[in-house]
């Protein structure tokens, strides 16, 4: 080989070398633009759940504090037994009159 076709071989590698740079800096480039993206919505995911869990703790707080539905329930049945019971008192003390 002579030497002028070493040095053209040499040049056109060092050519490819780079375009192989470039391309590999336009990925690098565009992988750091997705990952700051990633950043930025695993920021405002991270945001949510944060605001989700203080509403689930309020929520809860709000449950603690009053009684439950079960317990509500049982209080109005007895309440309309309670009812019920003083007008059947006072439909028999009507009868005995």
């Amino acid at each position: 080989m002579e030497h002028k076709e070493v040095l053209n071989r040499i040049e056109e590698k060092i050519l490819q070398l780079g375009g192989a740079r470039r391309s590999l800096e336009q990925q690098v480039s565009k992988m750091k633009e997705e990952l700051a993206s990633l950043y930025k919505i695993n920021k405002e995911l991270l945001s949510t759940v944060e605001e989700l869990n203080e509403k689930n703790r309020e929520l809860e707080t709000a449950n603690s504090l009053q009684p439950s539905a079960q317990e509500s329930f049982r209080a109005s049945a007895k309440l309309r037994i309670n009812e019920l019971v003083k007008e059947i008192d006072d439909c028999i003390a009507l009868l005995n009159k």
